[in-house]
């Protein structure tokens, strides 16, 4: 059975309240998430502020990392101090230092 519109967006705004906060890396994050997490050049971990789903999609605020040179490859989540997990995301080269800009969005597809 297909899941309706309405479950999808429900679906994919609890998804999105699970947590709100991200971490970048250069590297596999590992099973604690802190593992290769950039440091340096002002980078901070970022929030973002989720909206409401739409078809099954819900769309974050743009998070703005500063960071220092290098190559950034996954993210982590976070609720608080909680690792919630992590993604490998499209690499990332920043030379010289400036910004990873990332707008986070999750789709639910039914099969999750």
């Amino acid at each position: 059975m297909a899941a309706t519109t309405a479950t999808k967006n429900s679906m994919a705004d609890h998804w999105a309240s699970l947590g709100t906060t991200y971490s970048l890396h250069t590297a596999d994050p590992g099973g604690s998430g802190t593992s290769n997490e950039a440091t340096g050049g002002g980078y901070s971990r970022q929030s973002t502020t989720w909206g409401s789903a739409s078809a099954g999609v819900v769309t974050g605020s743009q998070l703005t990392f500063t960071v220092v040179a290098g190559t950034y490859s996954h993210m982590a989540r976070w609720n608080g101090g909680t690792y919630l997990g992590s993604f490998d995301t499209t690499d990332a080269v920043v030379s010289p230092a400036g910004e990873v800009k990332v707008t986070p969005s999750y789709t639910y597809n039914g099969t999750d």
